[in-house]
């Protein structure tokens, strides 16, 4: 007797899936910078990176809402003790929380480049402006974080895809002459080869990513849901990231130099589209700059009460402080690979976890 098929409640599936790319869809990537340093910096090669990091979520969605639905896990803390084990799990807990305020103020200064670049004035104001909204939004609590997001998530990866096929349709040069001046120019790089440059940003997004999926999960119903999710949600992300990274090998003669690489094509394409990219990046930051801020200040006070509010107005204003430290490229540079590696040892950790529960299982 065939088991009975599982029901599949796609409004929950397409909510979560647009959560998760709206989550990845933070300042590194809407402004180019993380497309153009893990990506387009290795030219064509930097497009079969973005296939190895679609394989890599896929893969990442399962394990993290499996367990999430399964086990109920919440906190950052339990489901890195429940991968890692208690030692390095506490470990990455405390490393996630403390380069996870470094990353949002990249997020807040990727705001700040992004409406100076435009308006040609400073940026303390972006930046001061999405930090304000970000803890506004974290005290609202995590079920409004992903009602927003699900409701920005389309719109922004929508419209950077636009952009990006804009750019490949009616941009200046072609794919082949932006790959030739990818291998001159002296570029920053996260790393020297498009292999281990993928498996960084995979890894850069990984602590996040566990403390906020298993959250995510508890909110699906069944296997079949999880599944489903885990390929939509990567598959969403990862196509609006390879129109991206090609758009940016093109146009690599406008993109080298600035800060925000997708302004200097939307500059391309015709007169005052930059200024409506700019507002499409200040959303995209706010759907990433808020969820990952909100897995340090629910692990340091729970949710709506006066402790959780104050951990938020002091790590906002942490974050503020951050901006002022460096350009945004170069903390792009800085921090991400750095994460990415932290990232990568707890992805280790999963990988070699679901394989002894496999084996267990056939036992």
């Amino acid at each position: 007797m065939k088991p009975a098929t599982q029901p599949v409640h796609w409004r929950t599936v397409l909510k979560i899936a647009a959560a998760f790319a709206a989550y990845l869809i933070g300042s590194g990537f809407a402004t180019g910078q993380e497309a153009m340093q893990f990506f387009a910096a290795h030219g064509l090669a930097g497009l079969a990176g973005v296939a190895l990091s679609l394989v890599c979520f896929s893969y990442i969605c399962l394990t993290l809402f499996s367990s999430g639905r399964i086990h109920q896990l919440s906190r950052n803390e339990d489901v890195f003790r429940y991968y890692c084990g208690d030692y390095l799990g506490v470990f990455l807990t405390w490393y996630t929380m403390i380069f996870i305020v470094a990353v949002h103020a990249v997020m807040l200064a990727g705001a700040g480049a992004a409406i100076g670049q435009t308006f040609q004035v400073s940026g303390w104001p972006g930046s001061l402006v999405m930090g304000i909204l970000v803890a506004a939004t974290l005290i609202l609590g995590l079920k409004k974080i992903v009602s927003v997001m699900s409701l920005i998530g389309p719109v922004v990866i929508a419209l950077t895809v636009t952009t990006a096929l804009g750019s490949l349709t009616f941009g200046p040069s072609n794919l082949l002459e932006g790959a030739r001046l990818v291998s001159q120019l002296d570029l920053l790089k996260a790393s020297d080869n498009w292999a281990s440059s993928a498996l960084l940003y995979v890894g850069l997004t990984m602590l996040g990513l566990a403390s906020f999926l298993p959250a995510l999960g508890t909110q699906l119903h069944n296997h079949a849901e999880t599944r489903a999710t885990s390929v939509i949600g990567p598959l969403l992300f990862c196509s609006a990231l390879f129109c991206v990274v090609a758009a940016l090998i093109k146009g690599m003669n406008s993109a080298q130099a600035a800060e925000v690489p997708m302004l200097a094509l939307a500059g391309d394409l015709f007169l005052g589209y930059e200024k409506v990219l700019a507002l499409l990046i200040f959303l995209s930051i706010f759907t990433t700059a808020t969820p990952l801020l909100w897995t340090v200040a629910a692990r340091l006070g729970a949710e709506g009460t006066p402790r959780y509010k104050v951990w938020v107005i002091a790590l906002s204003c942490a974050g503020l402080a951050g901006t002022f430290a460096l350009p945004f490229g170069k903390l792009v540079n800085l921090i991400y690979p750095t994460v990415g590696w932290a990232g990568l040892t707890f992805l280790v950790c999963a990988v070699v976890h679901d394989i002894r529960c496999l084996a267990s299982h056939k036992q």
